[in-house]
């Protein structure tokens, strides 16, 4: 390789190189727990912004069951005491048999598909903070017990809440450490 070819090729990748940090030079790289500002001008961490989330009541076991992983998640528990964004949530969920007992035709597993889709709205504005969507899948075993059953499908249920409710806190984080 001569001289030229080699100055050429420094000189392409060393431009490549300063085009590169250029377009990254405007991202930020923050904590995702870190103190931002409200619409009111003051600051306030993401922790503190996720305990000001109230959630539409649902009216379904499960909805029910989400809901309360939701508080649970988002403020530890505690008393709702001034709600400065609203979180909708619309679920459906599919029971599919899984496997057929041989000559019976009694299901031995089942499965559960669960979706929810969920809107973060800024009560003051109207604004639409986060919307998105979730699912997860559960198990359980099915047997001649009725009791049993119904005691199985609730615990998989349970499941698919705690799940679920985790991974609205966490893209619900992100989107309000995201808002300034």
């Amino acid at each position: 390789m001569s001289s030229p070819d080699r100055r050429t090729r420094r000189a392409a990748l060393a431009a490549l190189a300063l085009a590169g940090a250029a377009l990254l030079g405007g991202c930020q790289v923050r904590p995702l727990y870190a103190e931002r500002s409200t619409p009111g001008g003051t600051e306030v961490g993401t922790v503190e912004a996720l305990g000001r989330i109230a959630i539409e009541r649902q009216t379904d076991r499960f909805g029910q069951s989400l809901m309360n992983e939701l508080i649970f998640a988002l403020r530890g528990g505690a008393a709702l005491a001034d709600p400065v964004y609203t979180l909708k949530l619309i679920v459906t969920q599919q029971k599919t048999e899984l496997n057929i007992q041989e000559r019976e035709e009694v299901p031995t597993s089942n499965l559960v598909a669960i979706t929810v889709s969920y809107t973060l709205t800024e009560n003051v504005t109207g604004r639409v903070v986060a919307h998105g969507t979730t699912y997860d899948t559960v198990t359980y075993d099915f047997s001649s017990q009725r009791f049993a059953n119904l005691r199985a499908q609730r615990d998989a249920e349970d499941r698919a809440a705690k799940t679920i409710a985790q991974e609205i806190r966490l893209r619900l984080a992100g989107a309000l450490a995201g808002t300034n």
